[in-house]
């Protein structure tokens, strides 16, 4: 995904060239095949500039074949992972407003796409919680476990930026709803990371407004034995927001120095996301005397 291949430039001209609906389709399904496996390649990169550098570019052609299939769903969860990815691991620790806008670019694919697939949760999502909770349950399969995720984590991650807003904050239950969902159908999915995000929604609100830091812990330490203790982005969440929500420094401490002290490659094929969790801790510990 760093970089395209000739494969992909010449497949991307026959989606614009060939007005045949089945000669556009074909092509993009194959080009959207190549980007999935270019993922992988991005998630094993080990310089974090030339990925930073190279993400923007490859989103922009994800969405030109959007523009094309917009109810290709390999296409819609690539760009929904592909842009919450990107503002979570790049931006939001520099420039909270403009990651802000990357999650609700992403929400809006996600959404958009769940809301035409399935009108049964276009008519819920605005509805009353039960329902909605009860549509989860009988709509959503296994299979529907990316885009179902990665929908409530740029949905959660733009709330999670947006706690002056009454409107945002409303949101909460059902995007944990999603969330729990998603691990239901498959825990394991993306290193635990389902588990993650709940400990963020649950330790990053007070209990008054509705959180729950030490079920939020639960959730952190069940992402960490999923992974075997090999992928340490739970660590960072598990220090930023149990660890501060509940005044315990030296947790806070402990939990970021063993980020910085352990090697990326422990997660095997995905090192570029302990190299973000390493980045995160490091900025986070020098920010110990604001949080504390």
């Amino acid at each position: 995904m760093l970089k395209l291949n000739t494969k992909v430039k010449i497949l991307l001209t026959l989606v614009f060239l060939f007005n045949a609906c089945s000669v556009q389709k074909m092509a993009i399904r194959y080009a959207s095949d190549i980007f999935d496996a270019g993922v992988k390649a991005i998630f094993s990169e080990t310089d974090y500039v030339m990925a930073s550098s190279s993400i923007p570019a490859n989103l922009k052609l994800l969405e030109a074949l959007y523009n094309a299939d917009s109810l290709n769903e390999k296409i819609v969860t690539l760009l929904v992972q592909g842009y919450t990815g990107y503002a979570l691991g790049f931006v939001e620790d520099e420039d909270p407003q403009r990651a802000k806008f990357l999650y609700k670019r992403a929400f809006d694919y996600g959404i958009n796409f769940l809301k035409t697939k399935n009108k049964k949760f276009s008519k819920t999502l605005d509805s009353e919680f039960e329902k909605f909770e009860n549509l989860l349950k009988s709509s959503f399969t296994k299979k529907d476990v990316p885009i179902l995720f990665w929908t409530a984590m740029a949905w959660g991650s733009y709330v999670n930026l947006s706690r002056d807003d009454p409107d945002a904050i409303a949101q909460i239950p059902k995007i944990e709803a999603m969330v729990k969902r998603s691990i239901q159908l498959d825990e394991n999915y993306f290193y635990g990371s389902g588990n993650m995000f709940l400990g963020v929604l649950l330790s990053a609100r007070p209990k008054m407004f509705g959180g729950d830091p030490e079920k939020g812990k639960e959730y952190f330490e069940r992402c960490i034995k999923i992974s075997e203790g090999k992928y340490l982005l739970p660590y960072v969440f598990y220090a930023r927001y149990y660890a501060v929500q509940i005044q315990d420094k030296e947790l806070f401490e402990k939990l970021l120095n063993h980020v910085i002290e352990s090697p990326p490659h422990l997660l095997k094929d995905a090192e570029l996301l302990n190299i973000i969790a390493k980045k995160k801790a490091e900025k986070f510990k020098g920010m110990s005397d604001e949080l504390f």
